[in-house]
């Protein structure tokens, strides 16, 4: 059995597409083909995975008329590169993982009589599944309460998640970061590609963190690629640094306080194995994309979301979701002042049992089979 997973556009459609690919070769499907588009991150992500894939770039769908011009352009070439792919590789199945970049395969899959299968990540479903659920066989959904945006169609699966996440250990993932089991830890996470507004609150916090607050928590701060260096240098200028020691990822990443001078901090533009920087993690602050959120509560860690308030609002009414289970605490981040964020931090690290609720709502919410799940919805429908 051939299958092509389209999954490209950002890393909440690229993860749950290679939690896919590895759970079907587990079971002995090994000619699985994923499809992206030539951002950096993805050709990075799928290189390091180990599985075959193809590029596809698309531009984004615009308001602006030479940006719209420019997409058109592109998703037509798109189109023609898609029919082409499926001439050539010969799908038994496709599966596309929602977002601009999986159109326009998804919709010549359909048409040349592949059997078509859809994921929706998010609790409000997205244009192109929307579009796309009128030609696919099946839609599976993450969250229950979007099933009825697809009717019959409509199966809940969960979103899948990575497995070796599962499976990091807290006290080696401090030694990794060299940080103290002593501090409350605090992992910071903007989505793949960062978060400026979140970037800005925390870096504006540290400038209000008393000497005795610097040394009661440790932070790991995922800033994403393009604001990098302005993150570190608000740590470096905050905390006094000297120059950023090895990360363990890989090139430099880590600032550490000098001795008197309080906070203790990692900070990268993006880390590959997340499963380490969740695993040390106390507490984490983070957008609520659906694959972050689904990770979070899988591994059952007290969270702050932060939710972006644009496109579509979809991480918004992900976070909701959660919430209304007793699963994290959402702040909105219209008005949200680096004061009140550093308040409700130390209000939870001083609140074990609260901890705990969080952890224990948010593993209720979870699925972590989800991977498993799809799995044998595709297979089981083919």
């Amino acid at each position: 059995m051939r299958v092509l997973i389209a999954c490209g556009g950002t890393g909440g459609h690229i993860f749950p597409g290679l939690s896919l690919a590895q759970e079907l070769q587990a079971r002995g499907i090994n000619e699985v083909l994923l499809l992206g588009t030539d951002h950096p991150l993805e050709v990075k992500l799928f290189g390091s995975f180990g599985l075959p894939y193809r590029l596809m770039p698309v531009a984004k769908l615009s308001a602006n008329p030479v940006k719209f011009l420019r997409f058109l352009v592109s998703f037509l070439r798109a189109c023609l590169r898609s029919a082409k792919l499926l001439f050539e590789y010969k799908p038994d199945i496709v599966v596309g993982f929602g977002g601009y970049a999986s159109f326009p395969i998804c919709k010549f899959a359909a048409l040349m009589g592949k059997p078509l299968f859809l994921h929706e990540q998010n609790c409000e479903a997205g244009l192109a599944n929307r579009i796309l659920a009128l030609l696919a066989r099946r839609v599976a959904v993450s969250f229950k309460e979007t099933q009825k945006a697809f009717g019959r169609k409509a199966v809940f699966t969960g979103n899948p998640i990575r497995k070796r996440l599962l499976t990091a250990k807290r006290e080696e993932a401090l030694k990794l970061y060299k940080l103290s089991p002593d501090k409350f830890t605090v992992l910071v996470l903007g989505g793949s590609q960062g978060s400026q507004r979140i970037n800005t609150i925390v870096g504006d916090m540290l400038g209000i963190l008393s000497e005795e607050e610097k040394k009661q928590i440790s932070i790991i701060h995922i800033a994403g690629m393009k604001n990098i260096d302005d993150v570190r240098k608000k740590y470096e200028r905050i905390g006094k640094f000297p120059s950023p020691l090895s990360s363990p990822q890989g090139g430099e990443g880590r600032v550490r306080g000098e001795k008197n001078s309080g906070i203790d901090a990692c900070v990268y533009d993006f880390v590959e194995d997340i499963g380490a920087a969740y695993a040390a993690a106390d507490l984490i602050v983070s957008r609520a994309g659906a694959t972050a959120l689904f990770e979070i509560a899988a591994l059952g860690i007290p969270s702050i979301m932060i939710p972006y308030r644009f496109a579509c609002g979809h991480q918004y009414h992900n976070a909701a979701a959660l919430e209304r289970v007793g699963g994290t605490i959402v702040m909105d981040e219209v008005g949200l002042t680096p004061t009140a964020l550093k308040e409700k931090i130390f209000e939870l690290r001083n609140d074990r049992a609260r901890l705990d609720r969080l952890s224990e709502c948010a593993k209720k919410f979870a699925v972590p089979d989800a991977a498993s799940r799809l799995a044998d919805l595709i297979i089981g429908q083919k």
